[in-house]
């Protein structure tokens, strides 16, 4: 019965790859997806090839598992692979180091996710096993249905568990791919797909497909677009991530509204983030929970400092508008109109205790502070009374921040000094403002190595500037903190009033520094957010544009930020890695496509050379007979189907170069007296060599590449008869034979 589990294994690649489709509306792109069938097609290719060497079904699933690492290493090894596909201890640091970023990602960002090499990698690796599995099941154990159960979780899970939905379409195209499977599950049985076997298989799987949207809980959002904005801050969450989240979900959302007596600009801080490990910003707890809502005096701001008093008047977009953290302009005195707050005093910010009550309005009452850069430049800094965080650093400061920060600093001689320098260099326009970047290449969040590719690729928004700014002034010795909260809003004039209306478009964040008897002041690194404080001005030459930053980062490109910030002050000096990993990533890919187009022809030479190493051995009769009839079908020549030896010689001489019929004709007799006899007969390689080169004489040279590098054999592989007839015994005597199998091309 010819051999067809190639069909087989190809037909459950091609349904898990379907299946994968279920992460459209999840991560971002389609690159994920074309990643995922590369990975695929080679590990079942792997293991449906080792298999057809004679590995066992387990061995075979075992080494298609192994070529995951290898595909790994050759698309983010970052070319550090030997030959570029296997695993070396730096390859496999930088692959970890990829899948730690996804991790991470996964459990800070929200869907659509972008598409970084984490997550393509993790997909395309999940599916590769999954697409392994489901050949092990189904082939190995001959258990097809029970296989499509792993397709039909990996098209259905995903949307369950991420609250978007499984399109229904998807799973028509699901249950299309499980008739696809048993039509080939019959075809390697031997035996003709049947239509009513097909439908009920199809009608199995969609019903099976429905019953789990019914059974499993309904998603609370149907469509990844109509998901809310997150809330900056919550269990395990990184405000700073979740606020970049935000910037990026499309349409602005209100937030408040607010009058204002201040003769400054008015930034709300929502939360100080002081404590820094190094990978995260974490915020500032209450310490401080009186029942009034008089402030806390600010930290190092001397009472003389105060010139004036501002009132601000907030009103809320809505009930739900103002989370656990209350909006305050700094430093505020008192806050009326609220309860049930408790004040933190390093930031004089306010966290809710109790949540319940909304809030529609409160007035904030603020001291103003004529901060002027004579006075900040004669100001000395040190660190503030209880307070050791603010200056506080990891000791695993990564060379390019540290040598950058020394060299923007140089020629600085006072802190303030420093701290001008390190802002205009971040707004020279060598920095480009962008939110899409960073999570699109991976880099997105607030630690060191974050801001070390920040500083390599020279794109981000106002995180990538803050962090990097406040962890630059803690290295030239100023204490530091990154605020979140809102820049001053969209300004309106009603009724000779102005008015500011505040924006999901406005979140921000923004460092502050510590100066003695000055207390904590705010700078503006990013460009293009914000206002420039008076008393930090940006030098006239400076190439800061005042685009809004969703113009801008519209008009900028995203995907290539490097390139178009060079384009602004002569640009800058690109990195060679930036130049040379791409390249080596993309000779990676081209190598693993090319291996990929080779495999069958490779797989093909070593079962002949080991057919032809049997044969040399000990010279079985079957192998030989069943290396020709697999040349002939790889030259599109397979001998009609139950015809007997000598009928199979027969329709095989027409495409036989006359000189090798002598030796056909010796290993099909050989073949004959094996399959009839008693005895096993012997075939000579020489005469499977001759016969083999008899079909080439004849065959075109299109047939012969055709049949070098996609041999039909692979998949419909013709395996002769090996057994022996066996007898039927009535009583003690042998009456008659029953083949069990025709003794011919079968």
């Amino acid at each position: 019965m010819p051999e067809r589990t190639g069909s087989l294994s190809a037909a459950g690649t091609i349904a898990v790859i379907v299946a994968t489709l279920s992460f459209l509306p999840i991560v971002q792109g389609t690159g994920w997806w074309t990643l995922s069938i590369v990975f695929c097609a080679v590990a079942v290719a792997v293991s449906a090839g080792s298999r057809a060497l004679g590995a066992t079904h387990a061995a075979a699933a075992i080494l298609g598992l192994t070529t995951i690492p290898m595909l790994a290493t050759a698309v983010d090894g970052a070319g550090q692979g030997l030959l570029l596909v296997l695993p070396t201890t730096a390859s496999s640091l930088t692959v970890n180091q990829t899948l730690a970023d996804a991790s991470a990602q996964i459990y800070a960002d929200t869907v659509p996710a972008g598409a970084t090499p984490g997550i393509e990698l993790l997909i395309a690796a999940g599916a590769a096993t999954a697409a392994v599995l489901v050949d092990l099941v189904a082939v190995g154990l001959r258990a097809p249905l029970p296989a499509m159960l792993i397709v039909l979780a990996l098209a259905i899970v995903p949307g369950k568990a991420l609250r978007t939905g499984t399109n229904g379409w998807l799973l028509v195209a699901v249950a299309a791919t499980v008739l696809l499977v048993i039509g080939a599950d019959r075809w390697a049985r031997g035996a003709a797909p049947r239509l009513s076997g097909l439908a009920g298989g199809g009608a199995l799987a969609l019903v099976l497909a429905l019953l789990a949207q019914v059974v499993l809980p309904a998603p609370l959002v149907q469509t990844a677009e109509g998901l809310p904005l997150q809330p900056l801050f919550g269990p395990g969450a990184d405000p700073l991530i979740r606020l970049g989240d935000n910037l990026r979900r499309g349409p602005k959302t209100p937030v408040l509204s607010y009058e204002t007596t201040s003769k400054q600009d008015v930034y709300l801080r929502l939360a100080v983030l002081e404590d820094f490990t190094g990978s995260t910003w974490s915020p500032q707890g209450a310490d401080r929970f009186a029942g009034d809502t008089a402030a806390p005096s600010a930290p190092g701001l001397l009472k003389e400092s105060a010139v004036r008093t501002a009132v601000t008047r907030v009103t809320a977009a809505d009930g739900s508008a103002i989370g656990e953290r209350l909006p305050l302009p700094y430093p505020a005195e008192q806050v009326l109109g609220v309860q049930g707050f408790a004040w933190d005093s390093h930031g004089l910010t306010l966290l809710r205790r109790d949540e319940s009550a909304p809030i529609e309005h409160y007035t904030v009452v603020t001291a103003e502070v004529d901060t002027s850069a004579p006075a900040l430049r004669g100001a000395s800094t040190s660190v503030p009374s209880g307070d050791p965080e603010t200056l506080r650093m990891p000791k695993d400061v990564p060379t390019v921040v540290r040598q950058t920060a020394d060299s923007w600093t140089g020629a600085a001689r006072t802190p303030y000094g420093k701290a001008l320098a390190i802002q205009n260099h971040l707004r020279s326009g060598t920095f480009l403002y962008d939110e899409q970047t960073p999570a699109q290449n991976g880099y997105d969040g607030d630690g060191l190595g974050v801001i070390a590719k920040f500083l390599q690729v020279k794109a981000g928004y106002c995180v990538h500037f803050a962090s990097t700014m406040a962890v630059m002034a803690r290295l030239e010795g100023i204490p530091s903190r990154v605020v979140v909260g809102y820049q001053p809003g969209e300004r309106t004039i009603v009724d000779s009033t102005a008015t500011y209306s505040v924006s999901s478009d406005d979140l921000h964040a923004w460092p502050e520094l510590y100066f003695d008897a000055i207390g904590w002041v705010r700078f503006e690194p990013t460009p293009g957010r914000g206002t420039v404080p008076t008393y930090a001005p940006v030098p006239q030459q400076s190439a800061e544009a005042s685009l809004d930053p969703k113009q801008r980062g519209s008009a900028a490109p995203t995907v290539a930020p490097t390139a178009a910030a060079s384009g602004v002050n002569g640009g800058h000096r690109s990195d060679p890695a930036s130049v040379v990993l791409p390249v080596l990533r993309g000779v990676g890919i081209g190598a693993g496509v090319v291996v990929l187009l080779l495999l069958p022809a490779l797989l093909r030479v070593l079962l002949r050379r080991r057919r032809f190493a049997r044969l040399r051995r000990a010279g079985p009769a079957e192998v030989g007979w069943r290396e020709i009839l697999d040349t002939g079908a790889d030259l599109g020549l397979p001998p009609p189907k139950g015809l007997s030896p000598r009928g199979a010689e027969q329709a095989l001489q027409r495409d036989l170069a006359p000189r090798a019929a002598p030796a056909l004709a010796r290993v099909r007799g050989a073949y004959e007296r094996t399959s009839y006899g008693t005895s096993t007969a012997t075939v000579a390689p020489e005469d499977v060599d001759a016969v083999i080169e008899g079909f080439r004489d004849r065959a075109s040279l299109p047939a012969r590449v055709r049949a070098a590098l996609a041999p039909r054999s692979l998949l419909l592989r013709t395996r002769p008869a090996a057994r022996r007839p066996r007898a039927r015994r009535i009583g003690s005597s042998r009456l008659a034979f029953r083949w069990t199998k025709p003794p011919g091309s079968d």
